[in-house]
């Protein structure tokens, strides 16, 4: 592999990362998270096309944001108060990734180099961005954890 100086996306993406449907739940996103061991996702339409990134971030604060009138903090208000019970938790309206996505995704193509993939992340304040083809399909995923594994010497 060539230095840090000289690589490109190409070079360090994970290749063929996991996407999603935007139609995809909220329990079936915490069980990817989990299954996959990521924070983040990118989220596709049928043609495979990019449409969406979502992060363990975005589900934290769809759970942190307000519930019409409701506080903030109101859905673990609510799973505290019914576990306390012991009861049977009530079903919430199926909220879909779609709802909580971002939809202004942070891209770059397989022959940027390193050093602009690194600009796009901390002018974007991201912590992931996609690589796509020129069909806008994702190819890849570069990570900050990425990026620090590229600039430390084994």
């Amino acid at each position: 592999m060539s230095t840090a100086t000289q690589m490109h996306a190409a070079d360090l993406m994970t290749k063929e990362p996991v996407t999603i449907g935007a139609d995809t739940t909220m329990r079936q996103l915490a069980r990817l998270f989990e299954e996959h061991e990521v924070s983040g996702f990118p989220v596709v339409n049928d043609a495979g096309q990019l449409v969406g990134v979502v992060s363990q971030t975005d589900l934290i604060r769809r759970c942190l944001s307000p519930i019409g009138d409701e506080a903030p903090g109101f859905f673990f208000q609510e799973i505290a108060e019914q576990l306390g019970e012991e009861a049977e938790l009530e079903p919430e309206a199926l909220i879909i990734v779609a709802d909580i996505m971002t939809t202004d995704v942070v891209t770059a193509k397989p022959q940027d180099t390193l050093a602009s993939v690194s600009r796009l992340m901390t002018g974007g304040r991201v912590h992931r961005v996609v690589v796509v083809d020129p069909d806008n399909i994702p190819v890849g995923i570069i990570t900050t954890m990425d990026m620090l594994k590229a600039l430390t010497p084994a």
